[in-house]
């Protein structure tokens, strides 16, 4: 009964005790009274893991100065069994702590272990003054009393360590709100279903709050109309499921203008795991959206700008990559777009000039100016099919957040090249011609002029020139490379002015060359003066017919009848003129025509047959 009685005290004293001191001494009493003996002592480990003395009865200071830290077992030791020594002087200790023990009257004693959380924290010492052989229901009544004290141990141990995670958990809290106060951005917490519980200085100011007023303000009128559903509905869910959300949308602030707020928010739980709502951040980034709007306008704007230009627009980094070509460009090039997005540059550069285009490209990098390109030099671009075109280019230097740029403008100056050759090729054949004609005008103007009276010459030689005047004209119109010959017989006749009436004409399309032109133009001039003069233009009643056709067996030939009717009877001359001769040297030479003169009585017929050969004339 008196064991049952001082465990009965040991419980109580344990659970009333406000300090270890109490409680240390509820167990020493304990330890006295059970196990009936004048001394005890208790000791726990402390941090270094030395074994300390902490409460004892009937012990000096040297002995526990000279035992501290004495110990069977290791700080955490498991299953640690209570040592019992009878007598100390039959033990294997060293010599120095027995005769310490026997100096202090010490014979038998015992080393209990105290147990928290199944690891040796401490123990407590029994001392006899006699030898002592422990009974069985001793030593269940010490382990009793070490287990009590070992439950007293793991709860103080547990309540300290709440109070020291609580205290923590407050300073962190209140480390957090000043933090948050003060922060340059807004931050907000609300508890698990959604209740505003904090709003920092900034966000207090934004919405116009003073601190009383959170516990009954809502955000969610602020929410502009059109954003508020998906923002509730995103909100709610994340507080449904404890996760984290990223929303953005507008809020009114409280001047009642709508700002742009990215909110990012995350959960928040307790120290054993219960949530307590989302902490979050709101950041206003109006102005960086207004911007991000102006910049993807401009952007449009230049992109549209790029696509709509006339001439090919192709655009590269600072590597040389592509990263924009417009319509025109996959038009000169041969590519798609995406066959040249983020490829480099050099697939567009001929193959004799690619290996050297980067070292151009650098040096390009280092003094960027808007310029033309090659200026001075024949540039050609590499097209898909492995033609190469000729090209004019003009770079500019567009500086971005991303890098220097180039704008490349690339124009396909392939008709130009062919009109400039053309018209080379033209001019020159206009050359050879004027000198041609110069050389036919000086021949003329010889003959004609030869022992003929003056004012007689002078109107035979103008005449002539009106001939060549008129074949020109028609060249003229066609670049100087054909003329139609019902045109030339027209205007060489004047067959829509004085003669209208008097002169008929029927034939195929047929087109001479420029020299062939002059030479029927000169042919048929002389053929009508002839007629006004003494053929069927001299009267009133005489008329001419001029016909021309086209044969093609045994080879494509040209066949022309000058016919006249109803003019006076003609002979033959007894001698060929100048006009003879510059109709059939003239025609012969540069048709290679066969002409006849037949001098009939109705009037002259003049047969011309001439091939058709391919480059002399053609249909």
């Amino acid at each position: 009964m008196d064991e049952l009685s001082a465990l009965y005290v040991l419980t109580d004293r344990l659970y009333r005790a406000k300090s270890n001191h109490e409680a240390f001494e509820a167990g020493l009493d304990a330890i006295r009274d059970g196990l009936g003996c004048r001394r005890a002592s208790m000791l726990l480990f402390d941090d270094a893991g030395v074994m300390r003395f902490v409460a004892w009865r009937g012990l000096s200071d040297s002995y526990r100065h000279a035992l501290a830290g004495h110990s069977p077992w290791k700080a955490g030791e498991r299953n640690a069994e209570p040592i019992l020594v009878t007598d100390i002087a039959e033990t294997s200790e060293p010599t120095s702590v027995k005769d310490r023990i026997a100096s202090e009257g010490i014979v038998g004693l015992a080393f209990i272990p105290l147990i928290a959380q199944g690891e040796v924290v401490g123990k407590f010492m029994t001392y006899y003054e006699q030898k002592h052989s422990f009974a069985g229901h001793e030593l269940d009544l010490a382990m009793t009393i070490a287990r009590q004290i070992g439950f007293y141990l793991e709860r103080t141990r547990a309540e300290e360590a709440r109070k020291l995670a609580e205290d923590e958990l407050r300073a962190s809290e209140q480390q957090f709100r000043l933090m948050s106060e003060h922060a340059p951005v807004m931050i907000w917490t609300c508890d698990a279903s959604g209740k505003c519980t904090n709003l920092n200085s900034m966000l207090r100011e934004f919405w116009g709050v003073t601190s009383e007023e959170i516990p009954t303000f809502s955000w969610h009128p602020t929410i502009h109309p059109d954003d508020a559903a998906d923002i509730g509905a995103r909100m709610m869910d994340a507080l449904t499921t404890q996760s984290s959300v990223t929303v953005q949308g507008r809020y009114k602030n409280h001047k009642g203008e709508y700002r742009v707020l990215l909110t990012v928010a995350r959960p928040h739980f307790s120290t054993k795991g219960q949530f307590r709502g989302l902490i979050g951040v709101n950041v206003d980034i109006t102005e960086s959206e207004r911007a991000e709007a102006a910049l993807r306008h401009s952007e449009e704007r230049f992109r549209s700008a790029v696509e709509a230009a006339p001439s090919g627009m192709v655009m590269t980094d600072g590597n040389g990559r592509i990263i924009l070509v417009n319509l025109h460009a996959e038009a000169v090039f041969g590519y798609e777009r995406e066959e040249m997005i983020g490829r480099g540059i050099e697939m567009l550069v001929p193959e004799q000039f690619r290996s050297s285009h980067p070292l151009f490209r650098g040096k390009y990098g280092s003094r960027p100016l808007a310029r033309p390109m090659g200026a001075g030099r024949d540039l050609y671009a590499r097209r898909k099919d492995g033609s190469q075109v000729p090209v004019e280019i003009g770079i500019s230097p567009i500086q971005t957040s991303e890098g220097l740029m180039t704008l490349a403008s690339i124009v396909d100056i392939s008709e130009r090249k062919r009109s400039e050759t053309q018209r080379d090729l033209l001019m020159a054949e206009l050359n050879h011609r004027v000198k041609n004609t110069l050389a036919v005008v000086q021949g003329i103007a010889h003959q004609t002029f030869r022992g003929t009276p003056a004012t007689e010459a002078h109107a035979a030689f103008e005449g002539r020139l009106m001939a060549l005047s008129a074949a020109h004209n028609i060249l003229t119109q066609t670049s100087w490379e054909h003329a139609s010959l019902d045109q030339l017989v027209s205007d060489s006749l004047q067959i829509r002015g004085t003669f209208t009436n008097r002169v008929t004409t029927s034939g195929p399309a047929i087109r001479l060359q420029p020299n062939q032109a002059l030479s029927v133009a000169l042919a048929l001039h002389e053929l009508l003066t002839n007629a006004v003069k003494y053929g069927a233009l001299s009267n009133d009643a005489g008329k001419v017919s001029v016909e021309w056709a086209r044969t093609e067996n045994p080879k494509p030939r040209l066949k022309l009848i000058w016919s006249e009717l109803g003019g006076p009877a003609v002979s033959a001359p007894s001698q060929r003129g100048f006009g003879t001769r510059l109709i059939v040297g003239g025609l012969a030479a540069d048709l290679e025509a066969e002409v006849a003169m037949e001098f009939q009585p109705q009037g002259l017929v003049c047969k011309i047959d001439a091939p058709l050969q391919e480059g002399i004339l053609a249909q």
